[in-house]
């Protein structure tokens, strides 16, 4: 059995683990096993279609691995293995194969297998020194020696192409490729082997952390002493995650990414979620990148990060980042909600959450799926309305019909979560990406929606869709755990004395609650 087979099959004791080990019974909810999430209630729940359990209360997801890890007190992935066989499999050892510089150079999967990298690494840090690159990119010696930094002039990149690259050990089963020719403005960096976070000088005594999404600032950030972690996808998110677990103190973290994307939104709402002191901030300003900074100055760079707390009580403006990186912050993104894939709330009247969901499905692509779950008279009333929508701008309001499904509320909340379920399976959307569930619960008492909401959940947990819960102010706290963000929707009864002129009677304030960056409050226009 090689080691991705192990692998698999020690995923599948979890339920075994999870009984033996910590007494809990997989056929129902039970407490977050998350160490920072007490007093949860029943709010984990295991999944067998992947071997995890899910939290919907603080969303952290966990497999058989980060449990041990816990457990066992083992950050290293290979130990968590390692721990897993020991307790599960008679030859408890895992090893893990290695990798000839031939067989990188000739790799055009993506180095997606599980492999031992050092002897590659071995033969790239040999050629360090046959190429400028470095001294040019400001890259010192130390820094070559510290983080094995090594040169393969040959690398494939697939498709019969090559590369000139820069090489980025990360651990022994992972690397970056940075290409030495490229634009930095087009693709040139690429990874191969197991993504896993990457931090340096973090130890018991940090204080500051500063969060990139860039290997190469990190780098830079490094090299003068500073502490830093880069994290670009979701992966190094959630082990990211699992390091704030493990803290035993509070740390200041500064989150420097300059994309607008929705993983830094992610990565500040983890933060709050651990009580973690954080702040968004533009650390490059003036530059384009921190590493643009510090080629530049790197002396100024150092005395910014020293003094990095009183410069923003003196100069907010210039490092504070120009735009708060919430999953939905704003207008425009509020008017495209269906595009972030999720579990959002929305309390408001009746007559808004019709305007709402009307502009939401006017303006959407043409591939996204809508399913409406509400009783039939409301259906009719959002069909009369979109039909004079249609009328208006003379569209077909027939062209919308294949595009919406409904889902009858009939009263019977068992019966009516299976609704959406069956539509899922009729219009062959379960697994297409961008499709958005809405559900009214405006009209519902406490026990359906208590009922109906956590069965439904418990059903579409893994499905990549939009989820979007409407209902009434009395009754927002039982849906308030499943969202990722929940929102308040009222029209702007005072929008004549705002500063801004544009504002009018379509105006609608938005109060934007559990928010990535705290509570915040922003405009949103409704024909």
């Amino acid at each position: 059995m090689d080691r991705e087979e192990t692998k698999q099959k020690l995923k599948g004791y979890l339920t075994h683990y999870l009984s033996k080990y910590k007494g809990i019974n997989c056929n129902d909810y039970f407490p977050c096993l998350n160490p920072n999430h007490q007093n949860s209630g029943m709010s984990m729940h295991f999944n067998p279609k992947d071997n995890t359990v899910h939290c919907y209360g603080c969303g952290c997801t966990y497999d058989i691995f980060s449990l041990i890890g816990l457990d066992f007190n083992l950050p290293h992935y290979q130990d968590q293995l390692n721990k897993a066989g020991e307790l599960f499999l008679e030859n408890n050892k895992i090893n893990t194969p290695k990798i000839t510089r031939n067989e990188i150079s000739k790799m055009s999967d993506g180095g997606t297998k599980i492999v031992d990298y050092t002897s590659f690494f071995r033969v790239c840090a040999k050629q360090a020194k046959s190429t400028d690159y470095f001294k040019e990119a400001g890259i010192t010696d130390e820094t070559i020696v510290k983080f094995n930094l090594g040169y393969e002039p040959e690398f494939s990149i697939g498709n019969n192409q090559q590369i000139k690259a820069m090489i980025i050990p990360n651990g022994p089963y992972g690397f970056w490729a940075i290409n030495t020719e490229t634009d930095p403005d087009e693709d040139y960096v690429f990874y191969y082997g197991k993504e896993s976070l990457f931090c340096s000088y973090v130890n018991e005594n940090t204080e500051d952390i500063f969060i990139t999404d860039s290997i190469i600032d990190t780098l830079y950030m490094s090299q003068n002493g500073v502490c830093s972690i880069v994290i670009a996808n979701e992966i190094h998110l959630n082990e990211f995650v699992y390091f704030l677990s493990q803290q035993v103190k509070k740390r200041n973290y500064y989150v420097t990414s300059q994309t607008e994307n929705r993983l830094t939104g992610l990565i500040i709402r983890e933060l709050i979620n651990y009580e973690q002191p954080n702040q968004l901030i533009d650390l490059a300003y003036p530059a384009q990148s921190i590493g643009d900074l510090i080629m530049a100055s790197p002396e100024k760079f150092r005395d910014r990060v020293k003094n990095i707390k009183k410069l923003l009580s003196v100069t907010p403006r210039k490092l504070l980042a120009r735009k708060n990186y919430d999953l939905v912050s704003d207008d425009a993104s509020f008017s495209e909600i269906y595009y972030s894939k999720g579990v959002y709330g929305i309390s408001t009247d009746v007559i808004t959450k019709r305007k709402l969901l009307s502009n939401w499905i006017m303006d959407s692509s043409a591939d996204t799926d809508f399913i409406y779950h509400t009783c039939m008279a409301e259906w009719n009333i959002l069909s009369v309305e979109l039909d004079a929508r249609t009328t208006d701008i003379s569209k077909s309001y027939y062209s919308l019909l294949p595009k919406i499904g409904l889902s009858e509320n009939t009263g019977n909340p068992e019966h009516d979560a299976g609704n959406p379920l069956t539509i899922f399976a009729s219009k062959k959307i379960r697994r297409q990406e961008g499709s958005v569930l809405v559900i009214n619960l405006q009209n519902c008492n406490a026990e359906y929606i208590r009922t109906f909401v956590n069965k439904l959940m418990s059903e579409l947990r893994n499905y990549i869709h939009s989820i979007i819960f409407f209902c009434l102010d009395e009754n927002r706290t039982l849906v308030d755990e499943f969202c990722w963000q929940t929102f308040t929707v009222r029209k702007d009864v005072a929008s004549e004395e705002n500063e801004d002129d544009d504002f009018d009677s379509h105006d609608y304030k938005v109060t934007a609650s559990n928010a990535v960056s705290g509570k915040m409050f922003f405009y949103t226009v409704l024909e």
